[in-house]
Order: structure tokens, then sequence, then C-alpha cells
């Protein structure tokens, strides 16, 4: 029946008495052939088998002295009425008319089945019987199934119906040997049905386009590392990002292998529905949507509601940019920074010299006093200063695979004709050790107490050591740590007495390479410069507080900070050590840019006991 909309009602009355059952995607002839003419048929419709069709093909099960008899029942007939004006069909089991078995000789039933009948009474009805084979050969007698067309009349109209009842083909009366030669029958394969190839091949064309979509989720995992690794400040979101990107990959081609072979074995049963997938492009899209728009987050393509520039921006108060005149610019190389706040100056290493600014942040207008060397130390390179009581200690990288620590401390001096012949003081050399760290970057003083409970005042000296590897000699990060009380003038070489773990400090980076070094206010902040990027550590747990991105002063040079130095200051007074947490005080970031040549000092703001970079340094 085509359509659900004006069902007849007969159809309705059929499927509630369950004489006939809602069945898809099947042949009435094939199925009623198969059913009326077991005998006969070698070989079942594949659907004989589907849950609708089996009580039909398989039957009940009977015991084994049933009879022929015993096996015959009516539990429904089909009534059909014919008017001479209309036709209308109707049935239930309660209008069935069922009349003996009727049993008749062979050479009777070759005369029936060939056409004769005859009159079973002087009524209306007549008996027609119809010859059925019988399947086992010891069966004795021969049943029958009875169709029985009555004529009748009603009155007060004229009008000649033929009422025919026929048996519906139900399990209840199949003979026994039936169903026994039915049960036996070969089923058809589905696979009979005709697939074309290119369905198939359409099939895997549609599985290599989802591989094509789980490659390109790797492609934005990769960017997402490579952006995280290229600023660290970021690196463990876009991880997870990237790693998210990963599990989203591996889950479509996942997906992908299930839809495949899904539709294979569809395609294989002569399955006509089952193919529309519904979750697939959702999941896609979606996935599509979450990686590009985690790309353009950590790229930095949309800053909604900032002004924030790439490159640090002087302005007054805030960034600036300290003046070097003064000073032969081509002979300059700043590699580390101190604050002496006796002295109030700023001072800087550069190869053998020592150059001095005016400490905290210059007043507008006041950045253009001249820069002025200190200190002038033959045969070294300077990368670091560190003040240790009334000295200064500069760390000297040294040519002969050894470096050096010089003490330095201040002295009166009359520099006639150089500064107008006002009196200055000058840092002259006390004494020199040998250390055995070579490509020494950073130095840092750390109070007693401050490592640890119980734990001495020591320097901590960072430096860079050959190791072999797989790939060669290689460049690893070493901090030596020197007991303050060690530093004997007497004697021109130190030992070492600990290490810092090293895999603490440079967990999770690249490139291990210090830069500079200091202790702060309880915290020990170290300078990756080739990582452009400031830790903050909590010298007695080793756990990273924080970690300020640097700024760039000037494009190509993003790897070039090796000196920085914090200094906390009293707003109003000018230079000043400060207290922590003194009212109107506020902290100033030092850096020195090895090259080309610059000394910029930033105000820092403070946040929820987090350092933040003023809008003007662009990060």
């Amino acid at each position: 029946i085509a359509g659900e909309d004006g069902k007849p009602n007969f159809v309705t009355e059929l499927e509630d008495s369950r004489a006939i059952v809602e069945a898809k995607k099947f042949s009435k002839f094939l199925s009623g052939a198969s059913l009326f003419n077991a005998g006969k048929v070698e070989t079942l419709p594949w659907w004989s088998d589907e849950e609708a069709f089996a009580p039909l093909y398989n039957g009940p099960s009977y015991p084994a002295t049933a009879t022929a008899q015993d096996l015959v029942t009516t539990p429904s007939l089909i009534q059909c009425s014919r008017d001479e004006n209309a036709s209308t069909v109707s049935g239930s089991s309660r209008y069935s008319i069922e009349r003996p078995l009727v049993q008749r000789s062979r050479d009777y039933l070759q005369r029936q089945f060939d056409g004769s009948y005859t009159s079973a009474d002087n009524s209306d009805t007549l008996d027609i019987s119809v010859k059925r084979s019988i399947m086992n050969q010891s069966l004795q007698t021969t049943t029958m199934t009875t169709t029985s067309v009555s004529n009748t009349g009603q009155s007060g109209k004229k009008r000649r119906g033929n009422l025919v009842s026929m048996r519906r083909r139900s399990p209840s009366m199949i003979l026994k040997e039936d169903l026994i030669s039915s049960k036996s029958k070969p089923i058809a394969s589905k696979q009979r049905l005709r697939v074309e190839p290119k369905s198939h091949f359409a099939n895997e064309r549609t599985f290599i386009q989802w591989i094509s979509a789980a490659l390109l989720f790797i492609t934005f995992s990769q960017l997402l590392y490579i952006l995280g690794s290229s600023n660290p400040a970021i690196e463990g979101q876009t991880a997870i990002a990237g790693t998210w990107m990963i599990a989203m990959s591996l889950f479509i081609a996942v997906y992908a292998l299930v839809i495949y072979y899904r539709r294979v074995y569809l395609m294989q049963n002569g399955k006509p529905y089952g193919y529309a997938d519904f979750f697939g492009p959702g999941l896609l899209t979606f996935a599509v949507i979450s990686g590009v728009a985690l790309i353009l987050a950590f790229s930095g393509e949309f800053r909604f509601g900032s002004t924030t520039t790439s490159t640090l921006i002087p302005v007054s108060g805030q960034c600036v940019k300290r003046s070097l005149s003064g000073v032969p610019l081509m002979e300059l190389q700043p590699s580390g920074a101190l604050v002496d706040n006796e002295e109030g100056l700023l001072l800087v290493p550069s190869l053998n010299h020592i150059v001095a600014f005016e400490a905290a942040l210059p007043l507008e207008g006041k950045n253009d006093q001249q820069a002025r060397i200190v200190a002038t130390v033959p045969g070294a390179n300077m990368e670091a200063l560190e003040q240790v009581g009334n000295y200064i200690y500069a760390l000297s990288e040294g040519t002969d695979k050894k470096s050096e620590i010089i003490a330095l401390e201040w002295i009166d001096s009359s520099l006639d004709g150089v500064f107008g012949g006002a009196p200055s003081r000058r840092l002259q050399e006390s004494h020199r050790w040998k250390i055995s760290l070579q490509g020494v970057e950073g130095m840092a003083l750390v109070p007693e107490g401050q490592l640890g409970e119980g734990s001495v005042a020591k320097l901590l000296v960072a430096g860079l050591l050959m190791e072999p590897s797989k790939k060669g000699l290689v460049e690893v990060l070493s901090i030596d740590a020197f007991d303050q009380d060690s530093f004997n003038f007497a004697q021109t070489k130190l030992d070492n007495t600990s290490k810092i773990n090293k895999k603490v400090v440079a967990k999770g980076l690249k490139d291990e390479k210090v830069g500079s070094m200091q202790f702060f206010e309880g915290r020990l902040y170290v300078l990756f410069d080739n990582e452009r990027v400031i830790r903050v550590f909590d010298p007695k747990t080793g756990l990273v507080v924080q970690e300020l991105l640097l700024p760039i002063a000037e494009a190509g040079a993003e790897q070039e900070w090796e000196g920085m130095r914090l200094q906390r200051i009293n707003n109003g007074t000018g230079t000043g050590s400060g207290l922590r947490g003194a009212t109107e005080s506020r902290v100033v970031l030092h850096l020195a840019l090895d090259s080309p040549a610059q000394v910029w000092s930033l105000s820092l703001q403070q946040e929820e006991g987090r350092w933040i970079m003023p809008q003007c340094a662009g990060v």
C-alpha cells in the first residue's frame, strides 16, 4: 500500500488481527510463491529470515505424534465479497468458515484438479477441492484445503454475491512435512543484488577526504606548538590547545574508518537505508572552527580592545630610553646591570668598562645627562655585576676556558678636564679569583636563609658547560654556588661549594642560556635572553611564580637582552632603596641590550602579586 494517508479500513482490521504485518522492501509475489509452493521452490528469498517473516517460514514447534488432521487449523481467513457495483474486502477470524477436511482418492483428486466439481447438497454452497502435494510418502492420506464459494441473496434487493474464503498461509496450517522441507531450504544471499563499483569508489573517496581533514588538524596542532615555543608566556596554553587538536584528528580518523566499514557492510548486504551520516559533518565543523579560533587567538591576529605595539616606545615616567652620549658607541656592548643605591648610580658592564647612569627613572627633560665610564679593567670581559658588602664583584668571561670574579671598590678621584673638574668616584680593582666555570653570563647574591632553613649566603654564578651527546659537544646550563665566606683575599682560586638544579630553573625551555640574575625581595629572577623571558622563582620551594615576557627594543634584536636589575624607589624622593609594600613606592626594571647598545628603564605595575609591563613596552 503506497503512502499512509487514506489507508482502507480492511487493512487496519487485518493489522489489528495480526493477519498481516507491515514489512518494507520485499516482493509480495516471491513471498507468496515461496509460501504456497514450498515443495517446488528450491531457494527461499533472502528476507525469509527477517524478524517479520520468520514465523511464516519457520512455523511453530509441534509434537512428534501430531497428525496431519491436528496440524490443520484455521486461525484466520481472508473473506472477499464482490458486489455487482462495488468491490469490498474485509477480513477477520470471526468471519471464517471452516469445512471438514475432505479426503479423496488420488484419481478423484486428479479430476478435481482438472476442473471438475461436485455439489455437496442442494444448497448454494459449492465445494472445490484442490490437490496439494504431499512431501512425505509415508503419509497415507491426502490433506485438502477447502475453498468455499457461497451464493447468497439478501431480502429486498436482487444481489448476487460471491464469498470466497481462502485460508491464509500461516504456520498453523502448514504440514509438519512441509515445515521440515522449508527449514532445510537454502536462503538466497543479498550479495546477488547489483552494487555498482562506483559506489565502493565513492565510499573510498569519502574516507580519504576524512583522513585529509584529520591531517589538517595535525597541522593546526603543529602551528600552535610553534606559536608556544616562540612565546614562552603562552607556551603552556598552546601546548594544551595543540594536544586538543591532535586528539580531534585521531578521533576523526577512527570515526571515518568506522563509517567506511559500516557503509561497506550496508552495500554488501543490500541495505537500502542507513547511509546518511548526521553526526560527522557537525563534528568536522566544530573541529575546524575551534582550530582556526585557537590559532587566531594565540597568534595575536585579533587583539580586541588592545592598543599595544610590537616595540618599545619611549614614554616619560613609564618607558625611558637612556642617553648614551659621552661614551663611544662602537665600543659599547652592555651585558649586565647593577643599582648602587649609596652612589645613586645604575652601573652597566660593557667589555672591560663599567658605564654609570643615573639610577631610578630620570625626570622629564633630565635624560640628556651624559653617561660616564667609572671603571676600566684591563684584560676583562665583564658580563655581570653584584654588590657584596663594600665591594662590587664583576664576573668576567675568560679566554683560557676559565672565568674570573673581580673585586672592585670605590675610590675618590678628580677628573679635571673630563667632567668640568668636578670630583667624582671611580671603581678600582682590588682582587681576582679564578673559577672553573666557562661561558659565565649571570651572577646573583642570595642572602642567608633564603635557599632553605639554615642556608648560608651564597653567590650564584650561571654559565655554560660543554658536554658530549649523540650530536657531539653541546652547551648545557650550570649554576655554581659559592659561599660568601669562601671569598678569601689571600687566595686566587675559588671552588664551588654546591650547584643549583638546572632542570628546575630551565624546565620546559629549549634554550637554557642565562643572560642575567638577581635576588630581589625574596624572589630569584632569572633572565633567559634567547627565550625572551624572565622567570621568577621562590628560592625556598623552587617553584616558578611568574614569567615576564621581555619587550622588543628593535626588530632583529629580540634575543639580545643580557642585563636586568629591579629597583624599588619612593615616588617624589628620586632614588632610594625603599621598602617592599611601602606607600608611594614603585618598582623600576632596568634592561640592558647587547646589540645594538641600548639601556631602558621601565616602570612596572603590580596586580595581585604579579608584575605587569607598562603599555608602552608592547607586551
